[in-house]
Order: C-alpha cells, then structure tokens, then sequence
C-alpha cells in the first residue's frame, strides 16, 4: 500500500506544474486541496486521517488535529516557521516533524535592507511627491548615521548585519542565546540588552521565532521606551508586534513608521488602519519571495517526506 500525502502549502499549489515534474522521482501518493493563505482546524479534521503525510504552509494542526490524524507519520513544513503546529503533541505521539532552516535567509534580509533603505532616503515619499505634480524634496539620511537595532540573531539578523557592513550604521543585537564574540566582532556588532535598543535605535528589525516568550514582545509598553522614536522593521511574524498597540503608537507619534510584511492576522483585514497611513510600508508576508530558493525548498520538502516515511 503507497503512502498517501497531503499537498496544502500554498506556494507549492503556486508552481503545482513544477512539482508535478518532481513527483515521479519520490514513492508516494499525493493529494492535493484548495487553499488559499492556509487550512484551519475545521478544513483539517474532515480529511487528515486519510494521510500518512501532510506537506503544510501555516496550517492550524492542533491537538484535535492530530487526535483526529490517525495515520499520520511526517509533517513537513514548506519553509521555516513551526508556530501554527503544535510540536511538543504532535511529537509526543511519534509523528516526526521537518523544516527548513535558513530557507529564505537571503530574500528575507535584502527585504529588510529594502526597507531600511527605503525609510532613510525616503524612496516612497519622493516618489509619491513627483507623481502629485510636487517639486519638494523630503529629508533623507543615510544608513551611516543611524543606530540599528536587530532583535533576533539567528541566521537572518545576522545576514543583515553582514550587509549592513557596507553602509556602516552602529549595530546593536539582541538574542535569547548567548552570541559569540567572533561573530559579533566579524558584523561589527554589540550585543546589548532588549531596553537598550529601545533606548538607543532609530530603526528596529525583528528576526525573532514566534513563541511563548516572542509573542506581543512589541506592544504599548515597549513603544513607549523607544526614545527616539524608531523606524520598526518586521519581516519575522506578525504576532511578534501587539497590532493594535503599534496602530496607536503610529498614530500617536511615539514611533516614526513601521515596514510590514508580516501581521497578527492574515490576510491583514481590507479596513485595518495600517492600509491608510503614509508612514507604513507593506507587503502581504512575501519577503521570501525568490524563485532559487522556492525551487530549493520544493525540492528539499518532497526529499524530508520520503525519508521520513521510510522510517516505521
């Protein structure tokens, strides 16, 4: 009997043509359902039972999931983040779990250099100056005189402070683990304490894993110790930021703009506050956009399901 294998990350039904070339070098059966941003718990539990596999994007698997998942032996997540699986469950019941790390470490931080850039030299407003028929010219800076914070230094926050060595900006960073000396040394970096980014940068970007200790790390407290009212940055996960809280910092003017390409609930609502005001900058969760690296975690996600189904 073949294994059978649930196809529901979206970017994987994106280029479905492409993986239908793929699928004949692997043993398994595949399956493939409607989605859109992702499967929720009720989408789920109709159907799971049918699979040994499921090959996901963000979709909610629960408890009731994998309760309810009596066949399943592999989950692979198409990308990096873990935080809509509920991986202490679904391991506890002998279902293994894959990802890919550092999948998109690249277009992800080129897009928050983008973004970076884009607020110092003022990229949008100009833009938007000429095309109204204006002449004015906004204040631009340079990366050179800003202070830049990176919470989060895993693979990501690091790859931004690599390239922001060639804009030379001081650079503090933030990380749960310790980080090494060298490391720091070779980013011209400073690891500091989470308030003295918030004391001490004009711009702040998130590279943080979403969890129990990340979720609403940014909210009103926080904003209101960000002295110099930043710029803030994130390309990570939408719940890292209390949304409200931010939509009330920003118009309040305790921070200066924000760059988004992730939020708390997505698709970002088509009445939320953030779609009308000049000082933010979005996109609709896309910063790993890149079609190397697509074709990378294409390829990678089908090879972790056949080998995680060999294994009994």
């Amino acid at each position: 009997m073949h294994n059978k294998v649930l196809i529901s990350a979206p970017y994987m039904h994106k280029e479905k043509e492409k993986i239908l070339k793929m699928l004949p070098d692997f043993s398994y059966e595949v399956d493939w359902v409607s989605v859109i941003e992702r499967l929720e718990e009720k989408d789920l539990l109709p159907i799971i039972s049918k699979y040994h596999g499921i090959l996901c994007g963000d979709d909610r698997i629960t408890q009731k999931v994998i309760d309810a998942a009596t066949n399943l032996r592999v989950i692979v997540k198409w990308g990096t983040g873990i935080d809509s699986i509920d991986k202490e469950y679904v391991e506890s019941k002998g279902i293994k779990v894959f990802r890919t790390p550092g999948a998109f470490t690249e277009p992800v931080s080129d897009t928050t250099i983008a973004l970076m850039l884009n607020e110092t030299r003022g990229i949008a407003r100009n833009d938007k100056v000429v095309k109204t028929a204006g002449w004015d010219k906004p204040q631009g800076y340079t990366l050179h005189e800003k202070t830049i914070g990176i919470i989060g230094f895993g693979e990501i926050g690091q790859a931004v402070a690599r390239k922001l060595l060639a804009f030379g900006p001081k650079v503090l960073v933030n990380d749960v683990k310790d980080i090494d000396s060298l490391i720091l040394s070779n980013l011209n970096a400073r690891s500091v304490s989470k308030e003295t980014i918030y004391d001490k940068c004009d711009i702040i970007t998130l590279h943080c894993d979403l969890n129990s200790t990340s979720k609403h790390l940014l909210s009103k407290d926080t904003f209101t110790k960000m002295k110099r009212k930043p710029y803030i940055i994130n390309t990570a996960r939408g719940p890292i930021i209390k949304e409200q809280d931010l939509i009330e910092a920003l118009n309040n003017d305790v921070i200066s703009g924000a760059g988004l390409d992730v939020f708390e609930d997505e698709p970002l609502a088509t009445d939320s506050p953030l779609r009308g005001m000049n000082n933010v900058t979005m996109s609709c969760h896309n910063s790993n956009s890149s079609p190397e690296c697509w074709d990378k975690v294409h390829l990678n996600s089908l090879k972790m399901m056949e080998e995680g189904l060999k294994v009994k």
